[in-house]
């Protein structure tokens, strides 16, 4: 099936205790709970569909170095990296021992990584406390189906910001500037970018690249000491055209995805981890990307994703590659 068929949003089935526009049991398959969400609508004939973005054989990973977050918030550690010299063992050779927060760099979130803040629930009903003890929803479900494959669209807002505001400096990344549906739309019609059921959406808002060029102690100040992130408009008409476009998974450079912090009336991160099973992107390197989509004026290209395989792990490294 190279489609599925939506009702629209207010028309979905209610799903008790939840709110309008669950889509808890929409994926199921023969009585098991599903648990890869809109992932699903990357099926073969998508994916087969997608290799036509395939054109120059350009390519660009969208990982950025593990180091960077530098400063973390929330209390999370940065990477520590150690090189281990084998000559002890034998061996004119070196290993390396790593130990990250998944959340401080590129990654995917897992259906598994954030819940329900007033329930305690997760995608598809899983309670917290549940999941303490299971590897159900964990990133290596995106694994066992074979990673993320598809169609990704580069919503390069803040190149079209920019053109639109000559000379004026952009909202900066780290206050809680929300960007609205009005200028998501904007800027997919000034790139002449089509969306297609399934499609990957990735959002440049500019947050790396202000860490990138930013000294360290302002990095520190917007990254560790305060958290207010840049990122799409809490809003029902954002719950809205999330749903009506049917995106297979969402990404962007920022920390969020969303605007941080969120209000009480509209978390992102709800709707599409736990209400649709939507895996969420963030902190992704797009400048390189940014860049060829410009030199090629194209914004459309081939995705291929593959998380780390650690079984009920929260998050991982996207080790993401667009392929134009």
């Amino acid at each position: 099936m190279s489609n599925f068929s939506f009702p629209e949003f207010d028309d979905l089935p209610v799903v008790k205790g939840q709110p309008k526009g669950c889509l808890w049991g929409i994926f199921d398959v023969d009585g098991q709970k599903d648990q890869l969400g809109t992932l699903r609508l990357l099926t073969k004939e998508v994916v087969q569909k997608a290799k036509d973005e395939i054109r120059t054989g350009t390519h660009v990973q969208l990982d950025w170095p593990l180091h960077n977050i530098e400063f973390p918030g929330f209390g999370r550690i940065p990477l520590q990296h150690t090189v281990k010299d084998l000559a002890e063992e034998g061996f004119v050779a070196f290993d390396d021992v790593i130990s990250f927060n998944t959340q401080t760099s590129s990654q995917w979130d897992s259906l598994k990584h954030f819940g329900s803040q007033k329930t305690a629930v997760y995608y598809n009903g899983w309670t917290h406390d549940q999941l303490k003890t299971s590897n159900d929803l964990g990133i290596h479900k995106i694994c066992d189906r074979g990673g993320i494959v598809g169609r990704g669209i580069l919503v390069d807002w803040l190149s079209w910001w920019e053109h639109k505001n000559p000379g004026i400096e952009p909202p900066s990344a780290i206050s809680c500037h929300k960007i609205p549906v009005s200028e998501l739309e904007a800027t997919l019609a000034y790139q002449g970018t089509e969306t297609r059921q399934g499609d990957i959406l990735i959002v440049r808002s500019g947050f790396v690249r202000w860490h990138n060029n930013a000294k360290a102690d302002i990095r520190a100040l917007g990254t560790e000491k305060q958290h207010y992130m840049i990122g799409l408009e809490n809003n029902d008409e954002t719950v809205r055209w999330l749903y009506s476009k049917h995106f297979s998974a969402v990404a962007g450079d920022t920390m969020g995805f969303e605007a941080w912090p969120y209000p009480e009336d509209c978390c992102l991160h709800e709707w599409l981890l736990v209400q649709w099973g939507t895996p969420i992107g963030e902190l992704w390197d797009l400048e390189a990307l940014a860049e060829e989509c410009k030199a090629h004026n194209r914004w459309s290209f081939f995705l291929a994703s593959a998380p780390l395989r650690v079984v009920g792990g929260c998050a991982s490294p996207p080790n993401a590659i667009a392929i134009l």
